[in-house]
This record gives structure tokens, sequence and C-alpha cells, in this order.
């Protein structure tokens, strides 16, 4: 069985129950407050967004505040991460591969607890959840492409350099000012991580031992990166998207389509052999 599928088989069933959860949605003020409105719209109401003129919190609809899961296709979404970080690490024998698949774990379980809350200390550990991520990816491209000897402490030193180093710039993302600019702004470094992340992959194109093989994956993770951010900034006050009632939410195409981008970014880097493949068996199970 590949990892693919037997990560697959640990994320199912916390789907189904999740899904049966979101189903029976119980009602009462669990969270007892909410945060100022943030990049998606599926807690609004569909009627005070269409006459708005602005964010406020007056933007929220109380029926679906009073719940449990205060956004469920946002939260449930978010289980695409956990799927793919378990498909890395069951795949993964390399530092930075183990590094990426927690982290994506990581966020799942962050993003998906602040979009049943709407609280900000879980956006908090969602923000985390994305540094870490895309440190990782970088820390991977890098291991990937130039193939550094360093004992295993040395990168498990490493590994543990760049989560410090991501938490360090999501807690003070808003503190840390260069000309006054806000260097570890969250904008600042999705850009930033994403473009290092593709230079990083065209990079490794010289390992690869067929070429077209490469560039196969590499046009598949493009598509999926590009569906993911069209979904992420297109559910927004006033964006394309802005649909709460709709039967697929932006957010929810961000987090699914970002994770099925980051199991092609691990698949890019495995294929000039780095690691070893999601979609591949154990030699033992062949």
């Amino acid at each position: 069985m590949t990892p693919l599928l037997r990560s697959a088989l640990i994320v199912l069933p916390l789907l189904f129950g999740l899904t049966m959860l979101s189903l029976f949605n119980p009602k009462g003020d669990f969270w007892l407050t909410v945060e100022f409105p943030k990049a998606q719209c599926e807690a609004y109401d569909p009627g005070k967004l269409a006459n708005a003129a602005s964010v406020s919190t007056a933007l929220y609809a109380p029926e679906k505040l009073d719940r449990l899961i205060r956004e469920p296709q946002n939260t449930l979404s978010n289980l695409a991460y956990c799927w793919a970080g378990l498909a890395i690490v069951v795949a993964g024998r390399k530092i930075f591969s183990l590094s990426l698949g927690w982290g994506s774990v990581f966020l799942g379980l962050g993003s998906g607890a602040y979009h049943a809350s709407l609280l900000p200390e879980w956006r908090l550990v969602d923000i985390l959840g994305v540094y870490v991520v895309l440190f990782s990816v970088v820390g991977l491209g890098v291991a990937a492409v130039w193939r550094i000897e360093l004992s295993k402490r040395a990168w498990l030193a490493f590994a543990a350099v760049i989560w410090v180093a991501a938490v360090f710039c999501g807690i003070f993302r808003n503190d840390v000012r260069i000309g006054g600019l806000k260097v570890f702004d969250s904008t600042y470094v999705v850009v930033g991580f994403v473009t290092a992340g593709f230079l990083l992959g065209l990079l490794a194109s010289r390992r690869a031992p067929g070429r077209s093989a490469y560039w196969r994956v590499f046009t598949v993770l493009s598509i999926f990166a590009a569906i993911a951010f069209t979904g992420g900034l297109g559910d927004r006050f006033g964006g394309f998207w802005a649909s709460p009632e709709g039967l697929v939410q932006g957010h929810a195409v961000w987090h699914t389509f970002g994770a099925l981008a980051l199991i092609a970014v691990y698949e890019l880097f495995a294929l000039v052999g780095f690691d070893r493949s999601t979609l591949a068996a154990p030699a033992a199970e062949m």
C-alpha cells in the first residue's frame, strides 16, 4: 500500500466523524466571542455582505456564530493538510521531508481549530502553521537541490532552526519593521517563499532523470497552486468568490488545493531522487 493511501486510512475516519458532527452541528455559545472578520466569508450573513460598505463584526450571521463549528466547510477542508502531511511523513526518510509533513499536519489542526472557533488565538496557530510549511518547503528545496552532506544531528538542528525562525516571524509579523515595511507580514512571506519554492523546483530539474516526467509534475504543481490562490483571493470581502451560502467556499478551495500543491512539491523533489514518492509502495510490498 502506498503512503498516500495509508495516510488516507488514518484521515478518512476522522473526516467521517467531523462530517457527522457538522451535519448535527450543536447549537450554543461555545466560543463566547469572535474575532474581527478576516479573509473568509463562510460565517457572514449574505444579505449584510451584499449591502456592506466596509468590514465589521456586523457582517457575521448570529445563527452561524451560535454553533460548535462556525465554518463547517472551511474547518473540514483542513483535513486535506493533515492527509497530505501524513502521506509525506509515511513516505519521507529525510529530515526536511518529515519537517514538511509534520508542518502540514500542524497547519491542518491549527487552521481547523481557527475556522471552527473564529478566535484570534487559534488564528495565530493557523498563521504559524503556514509559516512553518513555507519555511520547510524552502528547506526541503535547498536540501534536494544541493545535497549538502551533513550528519543527521546537523540536519535536525537545521530543521529546528527553520521551525524556530518560522514561529518567530509568525508571532512578530506585525512588530518587526525595516524602513516602515513589515518584512514578516504574511503577504510578503507567502509570496516570497512560494516564489523561492518554485525557483528551487526549477533548479531541481537539473537532477531529474526524465525531463518529461519532471515537467508533468511541475505543471500539476503550478495548476494546483493557481487554483488554491484563486480560491483564497476570491473569498474575501468584495471578492468574486465571496458567497457565504455557496456550495463551494473559496477558502476551502484554498485549503484543499494548497494541500495538493504540497504533495506535488514533495513529489517534484522525490522525482529527482531526494526521497521516496508518496505514490510508491515500499519494496517489500511490491
